[in-house]
């Protein structure tokens, strides 16, 4: 009973933990005063003003612009609009609006049937066991009467 996942839901477009993740690193170091124990050397004034020329001013370490509290909103739109598409395209899928009692009728009944078919499965061995024992044995005795 497989189904196919309709167009626009896949690992990816629920996937919000990463971008979630990235949102809150950059709004948490915008909140976190400076801290100059953890530098190997003190900043001087020549280093102060030397800033790596690929990096903008105040961004983090993390691959972006620090957000403020302010920003905060705009930076989870995408965010939002992720979780609605993905929220829509689930609501798309066979039997969402089952029940929990009816799917465990479902399995209930799916349990019920593979067990019917272990034990047919069961006996077709034993049969299949027996008949080649007979034939062997019929083999055999064919053998002994051509000698």
């Amino acid at each position: 009973m497989a189904s196919h996942l309709p167009d626009g839901l896949s690992p990816d477009a629920v996937d919000t933990l990463t971008e979630l993740t990235s949102i809150i690193i950059k709004l948490r170091a915008s909140q976190q005063p400076p801290s100059l124990t953890n530098l190997p050397n003190p900043p001087t004034a020549a280093s102060a003003n030397n800033h790596h020329p690929n990096s903008a001013p105040g961004s983090s370490g993390i691959g972006g612009q620090l957000l403020s509290v302010k920003e905060l909103p705009g930076a989870t739109d995408n965010l939002k609009h992720k979780l609605q598409r993905a929220r829509a395209a689930v609501k798309t899928l066979p039997d969402v609006g089952r029940t929990i009692a009816q799917q465990e009728a479902e399995i209930a009944e799916l349990e019920a049937r593979r067990r019917k078919q272990v034990e047919m499965l069961r006996g077709l061995k034993e049969e299949g066991l027996q008949f080649g024992m007979l034939e062997q044995r019929s083999k055999d005795e064919g053998e002994r009467m051509v000698e």
